[in-house]
């Protein structure tokens, strides 16, 4: 459980204060574990982690290189990819969607299409293997043993493989075979579809017929439709549904618990997940436990955002109902977060989302007039991008206006005065 705790620890530290610095032109920094970053903001930036991980963005997001290991990858806004992988094989792709395709896979096969004339395509898209000539009129696909031919797609399609066999001629008739699992076929699609379950877990089957009636029967549940998909009852041994009519009422209890009266009000509870709205998109209040801790998120979109992470179970560092992170933002105003014992506010923000780590590195202290952050017992000021500056802690206070044209510095020893970037007054004072 320790374990989870630090995770979020580091996930915290990282997501929200990561590269951020009161001048929004230049930064530099190394840190005392050999991290640095160095920026000429917003045309470029440097980061390095370690020494096997690395990243670099170019006036982001138009171009982004990052490293890790042997391992080489670059973005071009979001359509083109380049990656080299590990030195000892030749895999690498350059990928610029939708259009061209080339590289060499991880069996050491070289491959290159141009969209729509034809080519060959690896590991694109979940699938093993593309194959296309004058897309959409005729392609050829492979995911492990199973072998798919279309032509006019979405129109025709034949798949074929060990244990599954599917044909269609959309929209008017199709079906589809799991080995020991299921037939399926539609007819006129959506208007009738068909299904029998042939696995000795749950036998059974049935049909719909949109938009007029429906019913799947298996050992473990019942379903009906009326004036299909808009009216269902389902009743199985640990949970029951209904929708009267979908997508306005959904009620469900058991294993999965819903209560939605759209868009007024909804609340759905599943597994660790539960998600609850009023007035959709509007409103919303979200819960998600984990191992030790749960982290609860309310939501006025776009304008207000709340998180809290909260531990649940005691562990060796942590009470149970202790808060560990807490989060706000009122867009485009301001924000504020704390992460254990440190904590920051700041204002404006203008990007919606919360610590996007690109915006963070290249573009958020051009409209940062003002941040706090406290850390430990050291609380720091940065105003007008760090035109004025001042940082207290119980063994020292200091200022500083126009990055050192006037400034003081009071230590317990000592007392330092600066104008015109010079420094006067002691060196040190006695005790």
């Amino acid at each position: 459980m320790r374990s989870v705790v630090l995770n979020l620890t580091l996930l915290c530290s990282l997501s929200a204060f990561a590269a951020f610095d009161g001048d929004p032109l230049y930064v530099n920094k190394v840190e005392t574990n050999g991290a640095s970053f160095y920026a000429w903001r917003p045309f470029y930036s440097s980061t390095v982690e370690d020494e096997e991980r690395w990243r670099k963005d170019y006036l982001w997001p138009l171009y982004t290189q990052k490293g890790f290991k042997d391992e080489h990858y670059s973005r071009f806004l979001f359509f083109g990819y380049s990656t080299d992988f590990a030195e000892d094989t030749d895999r690498h792709r350059t990928w610029v969607i939708p259009f061209y395709y080339k590289g060499t896979s991880a069996n050491d096969e070289d491959y290159f299409a141009l969209f729509p004339f034809g080519g060959n395509i690896y590991e694109f898209m979940g699938r093993d293997k593309v194959s296309f000539v004058l897309f959409p009129l005729y392609g050829k696909s492979q995911v492990n043993d199973v072998k798919t031919t279309s032509v006019l797609w979405p129109i025709g399609s034949k798949s074929s493989g060990e244990k599954v066999e599917r044909f269609r001629v959309w929209p008017f008739y199709g079906t589809s075979s799991l080995l020991n699992e299921y037939d399926k076929k539609f007819v006129l699609w959506p208007i009738y579809n068909s299904v029998e379950y042939t696995n000795e877990r749950n036998p059974g089957g049935g049909f719909i017929l949109v938009p007029f009636y429906g019913k799947v029967v298996t050992e473990q549940a019942d379903n009906y439709w009326v004036i299909p998909p808009f009216f269902r009852y389902m009743r199985s041994e640990d949970q029951w549904i209904v929708h009267a009519p979908w997508p306005f009422i959904q009620l469900a209890d058991g294993e999965m618990k819903k209560r939605i009266f759209w868009p007024f009000y909804g609340k759905k509870e599943l597994g660790t997940l539960t998600r609850e709205y009023w007035l959709w998109p509007l409103v919303w209040n979200n819960r998600t436990e984990y191992a030790v801790h749960e982290q609860r998120r309310k939501r006025v979109v776009p304008f207000v955002h709340y998180q809290t992470d909260v531990i649940t179970k005691p562990t060796k560092n942590y009470e149970a109902d202790e808060v560990i992170s807490k989060y706000w933002k009122i867009w485009p105003l301001m924000s504020w977060e704390r992460n254990f014992e440190r904590s920051r506010f700041r204002t404006l923000e203008l990007w919606p989302l919360r610590n996007t780590l690109g915006i963070e590195r290249n573009w958020a202290p051009w409209w940062t007039l003002y941040q706090r952050i406290n850390a430990e017992d050291e609380t720091g000021h940065h105003f007008l991008w760090g035109l004025y500056r001042q940082t207290s802690s119980p063994e020292q206070f200091e200022w500083s206006l126009l990055k050192g044209f006037a400034g003081y510095k009071k230590t317990d020893n000592s007392r330092h005065y600066r104008f015109l970037f010079m420094w006067f007054g002691d060196e040190e004072a006695k005790p």
